[in-house]
């Protein structure tokens, strides 16, 4: 069972069989070659025994013949119809062994002190033994292989009186069977025997290459039918995963909708908060309206009054489109809206209040943007409140600075204060190469102010704009970079 337990813990899928069989049919096809080469080798030396032993027993079988047929010769006899018989019978020996396929040449060898003679006829053979005679001298070339074989092995073959079988090859075989006459031995049978298994080799090999075919082919058909059970219940599998998959993909969603409407949620209460601050700056303004302030409240309260409706418009829609944030039709001053929302803002707010300060830097050759500036005081604002935020109980500085380069054909905006600066956490860049400080809910702030969205609808308007915005800590405090491409 534990076995089983582990073996669940495995995902198997189906390029893990197909490797299974690739490796299971090179491990067949392995086994199939050595138990070839094996079986191969096995018939070759139990042939080889049995061509040695067959050798020998042709060749001692024809000397025993030869030497039993001169021991019955009656040498003393005088009578011609014996002689003839004795001829007949040599003859017959001699040219019988050569009916046989596998005797190349048979012949007697005798050494008469300076040659090796060399007799395949019985009459020759018996002038030689009875009566002396030595036959006519013939060439040494004939038989030229047997005559040194014969001189190399003369004196051992005489002294040991047994059977030698020299090998040429895997199939020629050269054997010297001693000869005797009268107990005594004066010469040698030589045989060259090629000894001719094809035909027994042809049966062997055919049916291991039979048996091996037939293993094969039911391994092969093994693999098959593996291959197919797990085809179908990988594809059982797959779909049931695919089922599972589909649910789990529509469960996410649901669960990621429901998350985005929350969040969307916090953020039109982050801007209805705003918009609250606004209108009590237009109530305000109406109560203190005057013949003399008239023009400036109007142009303030029209100001404030298109800021709500941007608020509005971003608690209807969360990703607007680009055409009302970029367009060519619109011609905002960054400088002057950098100065409505200090002096109308935080200012009009904290007027009272001698801990923080504005100090303004602005370059008047600034050229106007194609933004709409509302979208630039959604930007500014909520980077300005960060720094009085962050830095309560403390005299803080802001200062806001722009430069235009008309060689890089690009504005700066910086941000800075002289309070205690980042935190080294929120300055830390995640995977996708944003810093924490401009992550959706990230704050230092507690949870349940609904914080963490100012420098995130800053980041997130800033990439619609076509701007870098970027957050880091100098000797004094913090600071917020801004570039701004005027391409």
């Amino acid at each position: 069972m534990n076995f089983f337990n582990r073996m669940k813990k495995y995902r198997f899928e189906f390029y893990h069989f197909i490797i299974l069989i690739v490796i299971i049919s090179i491990s067949q096809i392995t086994l199939s070659y050595i138990n070839t080469r094996s079986t191969k080798n096995l018939i070759d030396k139990s042939v080889d025994i049995y061509r040695w032993d067959t050798a020998e027993r042709i060749a001692d079988l024809t000397t025993t013949s030869l030497e039993l047929l001169m021991q019955g010769s009656n040498f003393s006899s005088t009578n011609q119809t014996d002689f003839s018989t004795v001829i007949e019978a040599l003859d017959f020996i001699l040219t019988q062994q050569k009916l046989y396929k596998s005797i190349e040449d048979i012949c007697l060898l005798f050494y008469n002190g300076k040659n090796v003679i060399d007799i395949d006829d019985g009459k020759s053979l018996y002038n030689y033994i009875v009566l002396q005679k030595h036959p006519a001298k013939t060439s040494y070339l004939k038989r030229k292989k047997a005559k040194d074989l014969f001189i190399e092995s003369r004196e051992n073959l005489f002294k040991s009186e047994t059977v030698l079988n020299l090998k040429e090859n895997s199939n020629v075989f050269h054997v010297f069977v001693p000869f005797s006459v009268k107990g005594e031995v004066i010469g040698s049978v030589y045989m060259k025997i090629i000894p001719n298994f094809s035909s027994m080799m042809k049966v062997i090999t055919s049916s291991t290459d039979q048996t091996g075919a037939i293993f094969s082919a039911l391994i092969l058909f093994s693999i098959l039918l593996m291959f197919l059970i797990t085809n179908f219940l990988v594809g059982e599998r797959d779909q049931i995963q695919a089922e599972l998959y589909k649910q789990r993909e529509k469960q996410l969603t649901q669960k990621i909708e429901e998350q985005k409407e929350a969040l969307f949620t916090k953020r039109i209460y982050h801007a209805q908060h705003k918009a609250e601050k606004i209108m009590g700056f237009i109530k305000n303004d109406i109560i203190t309206l005057s013949t003399d302030n008239f023009e400036v409240i109007k142009n303030r309260v029209i100001k404030y009054a298109n800021f709500i409706g941007r608020v509005v418009y971003d608690m209807k829609n969360f990703n607007p489109p680009n055409n009302v944030i970029r367009n060519n039709n619109f011609k905002t001053d960054l400088n002057s809206v950098i100065r409505f929302i200090v002096e109308n803002i935080f200012l009009r707010v904290y007027k009272e209040n001698k801990q923080y300060q504005f100090k303004l830097d602005l370059d008047g050759s600034m050229p106007i943007l194609h933004i709409n500036e509302y979208v630039i005081w959604e930007i500014l604002e909520p980077l300005m409140q960060n720094c009085i935020d962050h830095n309560k109980d403390r005299d803080i500085v802001i200062s806001i600075k722009t430069k235009y380069l008309p060689a890089e054909n690009i504005s700066n905006v910086f941000i800075e204060d002289n309070g205690i600066g980042f935190n080294d956490e929120i300055l830390v860049v995640n995977k996708i190469g944003v810093k924490k400080l401009f992550a959706e809910k990230s704050t230092t702030k507690s949870k349940f102010q609904n914080s963490g969205y100012g420098c995130y609808i800053a980041y997130e308007n800033c990439n619609r704009c076509g701007m870098k915005i970027d957050a880091y800590n100098n000797k004094s405090g913090a600071v917020i970079f801004i570039q701004i491409p005027h391409n």
